[in-house]
């Protein structure tokens, strides 16, 4: 939802905020409402961002503050703009509208500038969670003052803070990079395996062949335990060969792997807890971008969605998204 920036206190009011518990009755000369405008999950390694819009009819805006139950991570505050839509080109543009803006542990804070149109703005508030609020609840307290002395707040419903891991951008290269573990969620090259002792930590090796016994192959995933697949490759040294379970999928798409705008689809912590591996490979081939595969290790630790941004035949890499659930 697209915010103006000269919002009327009507305006305001009618930003609704679904879940949302207000403290303030309708008759009251200052007035404010939140959106949430992220839907995906709330996970590490990506922010939930927040509308909060404020008008007052009595003196100006003096100042907001948003209280989080949990700190966020650096980044967690008021931007300095608010945004309103350019109606001859249909493009949201900033204005700044606030400064001093601030954040002190739990707690974020921004000071309205002093100019007359402020009688109402809306600014975004973002949040990053940290590893240490994984699985726990979020809520956050915005509150805003005018300056005849009056306050108002709204209180934010609870929201839940993915367990999963994710890890965006990893490019995978045939006969380099290849060997990814889900533990570290990292992709390294057989040197690096064998240096730093990681054999017992790979679940999956990237390839790629343009075909392979006469039939197209393209760019695969391929479990160490699959000798057809990996037969013209020399695996590092003391690698086991587990069987990791890996089920291609090209009907599932991620809007936080992804990265970009194009669809509001995202794998949550319940589709790594429930997705069954019963009838899985231990390989996928001929892997294209918005494809992936659901991936567990060969010892039930991790179930992973990983995800093919993109592939290139020329360089043979292909980049991928990652994300973890720690099952046990």
């Amino acid at each position: 939802m697209r915010q103006p920036l000269l919002l009327l206190i009507p305006a305001v009011v009618a930003l609704l905020a679904v879940g949302c518990q207000k403290s303030v009755e309708p008759e009251q000369p200052l007035k404010n409402d939140l959106l949430k405008k992220t839907v995906g999950p709330a996970i590490v390694g990506d922010r939930i961002e927040f509308a909060y819009a404020i008008g007052t009819l009595e003196g100006d805006l003096k100042n907001v503050r948003a209280e989080a139950t949990v700190a966020g991570g650096p980044g967690t505050g008021f931007s300095r703009n608010s945004w309103y839509t350019n109606y001859s080109t249909g493009v949201d543009q900033p204005k700044q509208t606030a400064t001093d803006t601030l954040t002190n542990g739990n707690v974020s804070t921004a000071n309205i500038l002093d100019v007359a149109t402020n009688k109402a703005v809306t600014l975004r508030y973002y949040y990053y969670p940290t590893a240490d609020s994984q699985g726990k609840d979020v809520s956050f307290r915005f509150s805003g003052t005018n300056s005849t002395g009056k306050e108002v707040s709204i209180q934010s419903p609870n929201y839940r803070i993915s367990s999963m891991d994710m890890k965006r951008s990893i490019v995978l290269g045939d006969g380099a990079k290849a060997y990814v573990s889900l533990a570290d969620m990292t992709a390294y090259t057989k040197a690096e395996v064998e240096q730093n002792n990681l054999a017992n930590k790979i679940d999956f090796v990237y390839v790629y062949r343009p075909t392979i016994n006469t039939f197209a192959f393209g760019h695969a995933i391929v479990a160490p335990s699959n000798p057809t697949y990996l037969a013209d490759v020399t695996l590092p040294t003391g690698l086991a060969k587990p069987r990791t379970a890996i089920d291609k999928r090209v009907d599932v798409k991620d809007a936080q792997l992804r990265g970009t705008a194009g669809f509001d689809v995202f794998i949550d912590d319940i589709d790594l807890q429930q997705t069954t591996f019963t009838n899985a490979a231990d390989y996928a081939y001929g892997l294209a971008a918005d494809q992936g595969a659901f991936v567990k290790s060969a010892d039930g630790t991790y179930a992973a969605y990983v995800y093919v941004n993109a592939v290139n035949n020329t360089a043979k890499t292909m980049t991928v998204s990652i994300k973890r659930l720690k099952l046990k």
